[in-house]
Formats: C-alpha cells, structure tokens, sequence
C-alpha cells in the first residue's frame, strides 16, 4: 500500500462519460460476475434486448434490457478484480443507473455449504481502488435500506437469510494461510475482489449500491477446494438478482 494515503475527494480530470456514448440506461442496473455467454442466454430466454456495448480496450461488453413488470432494468457482466469493475460500474453511472445490485461469486472462509446466497453486510477493505473514494479504514458497511429490503425478499423466497461480511482482496493467489486466519478473526466469513471497492464508488457518486454473493470455492480447512465452482448457483444468480433489484 502507499504510504500517501490521504484521501482526495475533488473531482477527477476525466469524467465517467467523456466518450459521449449514444447511450441512456434506465435507473436500476443488475451487474453480474458471470459470463457473458451465461448472461446473454438468460436474457434470450426472459425476452430481454441487447441495447448497445460499452468499449474496453480489450472488448466491448454487451449491455442487456429486460423489461421487468413493466420497467427496464439493465443487465451487464462484470470484469474481475476492483480496478475494472469500478471503471465500468462508474460508467454505468455515468449514464443513467441510480441503482445497482451486484452479484457474484465467493470463496469461502468458515464451513458452509456451496451455492449460499448471502447479502453483504460489510466488506473489509483489501483492495487498493476504494482508497480514492472514500478515506481510509478497515471496513465498509454497505447501504442498510437496499440490504433491509434484499433480507426481506430472502424471507418471502423462504431463502436463510445470513448476511456476511466479506473479505475484499486484489491478489488471488495470496491469500495465504496467516491472512485467512487474521480475516476470520476481524468477523469476515468469505472473500472476493470487488465488494468494498464498488461500494466505496457507488458512495461517492451518491448511488445505491448492493452486493449478494453465492458461495463457491472454500478455504475454509485452511486448504483449496474448488468444489464445483458454484455452477448450481450461477443458473438461479441472475434470476435471483432481477428479484432483488426490483425491491431496491
């Protein structure tokens, strides 16, 4: 981490929507880290539309409408890693999205069972990119009303409500055995490469922001298990998601 770590809340020389893109989403946004096969399949089969891409030096990501009860709702796959996720997420802002709910996956930290959905009560802040949106600390507590509400979706779907506090990393493949250990002991249950940065720019840009995770791998001997990657998980994701960003 740097040393100069004070915060600078002025604005930035270059602005989300300086490409002056033909483009305006509608207020609620589902992002997704899932594929864009996965997510342009779903789409096909709720009715949904592509409506244009947004260009990235290494592809152009499609971006998704459904029409959900009679609102468009925006559908659009997440890059990995904060870095990105937060460039393409402010640019969602940036045209139009007041409201997003990010789903994705998670490795696990404590023993529980693959394919868990969990809400994001907190993310620890691991990650470098949340630094130059919010000034430092150890933890960021999501939004309570959108979790509130997503809680209370959980209850009628009869889902167990557990929300988590997640572990926001950039380095995968450090995620050693001291730092599993000293994160479990600071409360987190699971750990990913995004929440607490997305949260942190969703904050600063005055938007709505929540995160449900479903779980995946597990490190949760102190040892890797892949398990199967949440493949269960990933077909009722995105449907999961359409629910939960209509009540927010």
């Amino acid at each position: 981490m740097s040393l100069d770590t004070e915060f600078d809340p002025s604005e930035g020389l270059i602005s989300p929507d300086y490409e002056k893109l033909d483009l305006q989403l509608p207020e609620r946004a589902v992002y997704a880290f899932l594929s864009e096969a996965r997510i342009g399949s779903y789409i096909e089969i709720r009715g949904g539309k592509l409506i244009g891409h947004l260009p990235t030096t290494m592809k152009n990501i499609p971006i998704w409408i459904v029409n959900d009860d009679g609102e468009d709702v925006a559908v659009m796959e997440a890059p990995l890693g904060a870095p990105a996720s937060v460039i393409t997420q402010e640019r969602l802002f940036a045209y139009g999205v007041e409201k997003m709910l990010m789903i994705s996956c998670c490795g696990m930290l404590v023993d529980m069972p693959e394919n868990t959905f969990l809400p994001v009560e907190r993310a620890y802040r691991d990650e470098g990119t949340s630094a130059h949106y919010m000034p430092a600390s150890h933890f960021i507590e999501l939004d309570p009303k959108p979790l509130s509400k997503i809680e209370a979706l959980f209850m009628d779907l009869g889902i167990s409500v557990e929300p988590c506090t997640t572990w926001t990393t950039d380095a995968f493949f450090r995620e050693t055995r001291n730092k599993v250990e000293m994160r479990k002991a600071q409360g987190c249950q699971v750990v990913d490469m995004a929440c607490s940065a997305l949260a942190a720019c969703a904050r600063f840009r005055h938007k709505e922001f929540a995160e449900i995770l479903f779980t995946t791998d597990t490190l949760a001997t102190v040892s890797h298990d892949v398990r199967t990657w949440g493949r269960e998980a990933r077909n009722a994701a995105l449907n999961l998601a359409l629910m939960a960003i209509r009540r927010i």
